[in-house]
């Protein structure tokens, strides 16, 4: 063979050669390229994502700020405070608390006279005469009193968190409808060693009362709501 003609031999194995390092290098770039705009998308998904997040975090505070404008709006029109209704609550809370918890006939005429006290209430309140009258006993010739709670094991306590709204508004003076839940157990629980929730009965009752802007307490009224007596399970 010729020194001519084995020159193009050599040269073929170094085209394919040189074919192949040129596609190799392509695809490279090509994957290079690709991941970097693969890259460029995701980030610029989550950029998006997290605008959306925020977005709608923005608009979820826009409709909470307007409801409770649109509240606000209404109680102001109504001359409605929202600082009243707290301290009203909460003293009417502690109202119920304190006539609805007693164990004994002693602690319930107790209870009655701390309502008296504490929120000027007098026996002529019709809460006080029919919703909660003073409790039955007998007296013996020493005077020992033996009341008709203490017979008959009675319990009572407040429940859950009553519910409390005002119906009327009058210069100040603040009306409110409360439906209270009343726990009612006996003796019996811990004497046959049964459970407390076996013997607890809840029982509601619907009330009315007034207060006005110095805290003042009146016109209390109550009566058994209706449904029959629920008991715990």
């Amino acid at each position: 063979m010729t020194e001519q003609s084995a020159e193009p031999a050599r040269q073929g194995p170094l085209r394919r050669n040189l074919a192949t390092l040129a596609t190799a290098v392509a695809l490279a770039v090509v994957a290079t390229v690709a991941g970097v705009t693969w890259s460029s998308q995701r980030a610029a998904l989550a950029e998006q994502e997290a605008q959306i997040n925020d977005a709608e975090g923005h608009l979820a505070g826009i409709q909470k700020k307007n409801a409770e404008q649109v509240d606000a709006d209404v109680m102001e029109a109504l001359g409605v405070s929202r600082n009243r209704l707290s301290t009203d609550g909460e003293r009417i809370t502690s109202l119920l608390s304190m006539a609805f918890t007693w164990d004994s006939g002693q602690s319930y005429e107790a209870a009655r006279e701390s309502l008296k006290n504490r929120f000027g209430l007098t026996e002529n309140e019709r809460f006080l005469k029919s919703f909660m009258p003073p409790s039955r006993f007998n007296e013996d010739a020493q005077g020992r009193r033996y009341y008709y709670i203490n017979t008959v094991g009675l319990n009572s306590a407040l429940g859950a968190d009553p519910g409390i709204e005002v119906v009327d508004v009058k210069a100040g003076v603040y009306t409110y409808a409360v439906l209270a839940d009343v726990e009612v157990t006996s003796d019996a629980a811990s004497q046959n060693k049964a459970s407390k929730a076996s013997v607890t009965a809840h029982r509601r009752a619907l009330l009315f009362v007034t207060v006005d802007a110095q805290g003042k307490v009146s016109n209390l009224s109550g009566t058994p709501a209706s449904g029959e007596t629920r008991y715990s399970n």
